[in-house]
Parts: C-alpha cells; structure tokens; sequence
C-alpha cells in the first residue's frame, strides 16, 4: 500500500477573475488522480479591490491586511465548495495547497500572494499549505516559476523536446529537453495587456478579448510590435520571472501613447503577436532550435489567434493543448500547487535551481495547522 493524499489547490491568476479550486488524490510524486474541480467568480467589487492593490496607492498596507483576510475566507468557501461538489466532507481532505492572490512580484527581494492560510485552516478544519514562493526567494531564486517540476511529472519522460507554455496574464514557458533537463522562465506578458485593453475600451464592462474576437479582426502594426520588443525585459537571461507591475496599466498607457491612431482591433491583434513572439523565442532559445512538442494551458489556450499564431510561429513544432493529453488548461495550476502542498508534507523538495535561479532546490510553503485534533496522510489502498 501507498501513501495517498487527499488534497485541494486553490490558485487565482494575475488576471484576478475567481478561484480555481481542484480536489485531487496524490502521492506528491507521480500525477495524480483529479476528482473535481470547479472555478468560483469573483463579484466585481471585490475584483476591483484587487486590481487597484496591483497599482501603488494610499492606505495599502491597510487596504492589503483587510484583502488578506476577506480573500481568506473567500478561498476557505472555494474550499468547501469543491469538495461538496465532488462529494466529500471536509474532513475527508488531508491538505490545502493555497497559492492565493499574487498582488505584488518584486523579485529577487519579495512576491507577496493575499488570501490568508490561516483562514482558511480554521474555516475548513484542514491543514493548509501557503506562502509557496518566499523559500525559494531567500535561496536567491526568482520564486517563480514554481509548476515546472509538476509539468516535468505531467507531460516529460518521452523522449520529446517539449515547451509547456502557460498562458495567463503573465507567460511562462517550462522547457523539458529530451535528455531530461529542465529550463523555464517567464516570457512576459500572455493575457494582461489584452485584458487591460478590454476592460478600458469596455469601461469595466469585459475582462478580456473573449475568443480572440477583436484580434481577429485586426491587424499586425509591424512599427508597434518593434516597438513593443524593445523592452528590456526580453533581453534578460533565463531564469527569470516578471509581472504587473512591469507589463501592467503604466506600460499599456505608454504603448497607446506612443501609437494614439491605432485602430482598436489593430491594437489588440498587435499585443496578441507580442504574445506570440515573445513566447515563440523562449520557446527557440530554450529547446534550439526549436521544441518538437508545444504544450499550452491556460486562458490563453482558448484564444484562437494565439493558438494559431504560435502554429505558424513554430512551424516544426507540434502545437497541442494539454486538454488533448489529458490535464484541463484551466485547472492545470490549481492540480500542481494541491500536488505542491502534498510534496511540502511530505518533507520533499519542489523547486529547481535551473527554472527559478536558486542556489538550492526547496521545500517550498509553510504550513498552518486548524488547531487540535488535525490529522494528516491517512493510507489508502
């Protein structure tokens, strides 16, 4: 008999548009088996709480304390939710991995991610893991990206040169060489120029370019996209993460400065090829010269101009999304940080020196104990 955990990931994205929520059994080793999953909106008024703690502000370290814990017990319902879904009480859950809000990405000095732990280990009754990134921090890593071991479980060991790309607000590409090595870094911006975009054309009315809808309609300002490409992050070596606080409402605004007669469509099919572009090059400079396999997941998955962008950008490669092995784009996340936390109990170690820059690999996350009587790591057959 093996140890298996039950555990659930609870992870919002730098697009701020709810939990996602995934109840999964795992060793903390091999993929696991994923039960339910479920993905809990959030009201608007308290997203734009959120975006405006993205942005310097007065009053935020008060505004971020009060955050933390109305965002604690939001996470704590997504929590339940997702077990009831799936059938299960509470106290059939051995863990909580809490990735929570990532509202500030300062690296290599701090990333600060809201939604207390401690909430929700007293709300559900459940040890819960939080604080994923710092252990990694203090070792001299970027604290991210932290899923590559879990992509290297998923979808490495084939012998294939294989880019898995996450699209979010921010891109990251994990490269898993047919050799076994494992790169990875951030790209810079996937969705969140997009969504910055959409929501001011829309006067908060749309979050994104659903579908692609107005990039299709658009065209490539090749003088823009250059100028786009000029910044500095793009020169940056590997490892190496970033943000919104980089690629967030200041840059868009200088961007739409620098180009004020830009159609609308022609703005958002330009910051879709910037996506594409810049993904496509990490992709090259990774895995030269180039990945055989292109693996994508996340909200971007779904947005048919950068599927096809990136077909057309990496014409030797097979691009597919991780839907058609197996693992939702939508979910993929929230799986690897319910896989996290089982590997933090577990006193294993989870990040890479050669995907985050750190001196040493990990044991990533504290933990937060519900108080008496918690127990962990049942044995199930």
């Amino acid at each position: 008999m093996e140890t298996i955990y039950r555990s659930v990931g609870l992870i919002s994205g730098t697009s701020a548009d709810g939990v996602d929520a995934v109840l999964l059994e795992t060793d903390g080793e091999t993929a696991p088996k994923v039960m339910e999953t479920l993905i809990v909106p959030y009201p608007e008024p308290l997203r734009r709480r959120i975006l405006a703690l993205y942005e310097p502000g007065s009053d935020e370290l008060d505004r971020l304390g009060i955050l933390d814990r109305e965002l604690g017990e939001f996470f704590a319902d997504a929590m339940l939710k997702v077990c009831r879904k799936g059938g299960y009480a509470p106290d059939a859950v051995d863990v909580v991995g809490n990735h929570g809000q990532t509202v500030r990405h300062r690296p290599p000095k701090f990333s600060m991610q809201i939604g207390s732990s401690f909430e929700i280990a007293s709300r559900c009754g459940v040890v819960t893991v939080g604080d994923f990134r710092m252990a990694d921090m203090v070792r001299g890593g970027e604290g991210a990206p932290l899923v590559p071991l879990y992509h290297q479980v998923l979808f490495g060991g084939e012998g294939k040169a294989t880019a898995v790309v996450n699209l979010g607000g921010i891109a990251n590409v994990t490269a898993l060489s047919a050799d076994g090595r494992v790169m990875a870094g951030d790209t810079g911006p996937a969705n969140t120029l997009m969504d910055h975009w959409a929501e001011q054309i829309s006067d908060g009315r749309d979050s994104c370019d659903r579908n692609g809808a107005w990039a299709t309609q658009g065209r490539v300002d090749d003088t823009a996209l250059n100028w786009l490409l000029k910044h500095p992050y793009y020169d940056c070596p590997f490892p190496k993460s970033t943000g919104r606080e980089v690629f967030g409402v200041t840059y868009l605004n200088e961007f739409l400065a620098a180009f004020p007669r830009m159609a609308v469509a022609d703005r958002f099919r330009t910051l879709a090829q910037l996506t594409v572009e810049t993904v496509a090059s990490a992709c090259e400079h990774l895995l030269p010269p180039g990945p055989q396999r292109v693996v994508l997941c996340g909200g971007g998955a779904d947005n048919p101009v950068l599927v096809a962008g990136l077909q057309d950008r990496l014409a030797r490669s097979q691009v597919i999304s991780s839907g058609s092995l197996g693992v939702d784009t939508a979910f993929l996340e929230a799986e690897a940080f319910a896989w996290l936390a089982v590997r933090t109990l577990r006193g294993l170690t989870s990040s890479l020196p050669s995907t985050t820059g750190a001196s040493l690999p990990a044991v990533l996350g504290s933990i937060h104990l519900p108080g008496s009587g918690y127990r962990v790591a049942r044995i199930r057959a």
